[in-house]
């Protein structure tokens, strides 16, 4: 359990990036309904209820889905940028030595 709980979360898995896509299309799902249901009442204060409920709320998930998939991206472009930068360290390392 805690195995595969790791594997989730390591920072090469593409788990995360999916749950932010995720939680993107599901508030923007989210946003459309609110849409379709306000746009067939003519009173604002019928609208407000809907707006306040789904369209906030659909708002968030964008949010959040859009942060996940931002800091998991990061996360693989640190650790894709450390291994080149050790790679690098370890092949200028080798030409440094002196030869005999």
């Amino acid at each position: 359990m805690i195995r595969a709980r790791s594997r989730l979360l390591a920072p090469d898995s593409p788990y995360p990036v999916l749950a932010g896509i995720a939680l993107v299309l599901a508030g923007l799902g989210l946003i459309g309904y609110t849409w379709g249901r306000v746009a067939g009442l003519l009173l604002v204060p019928l609208q407000l209820p809907y707006v306040l409920s789904g369209g906030l709320t659909g708002l968030g998930l964008v949010m959040v889905g859009i942060t996940v998939v931002n800091i998991t991206v990061r996360r693989q472009d640190g650790l894709r940028r450390d291994e080149a930068v050790e790679q690098l360290s370890s092949l200028l390392g080798a030409l440094s030595e002196p030869r005999e």
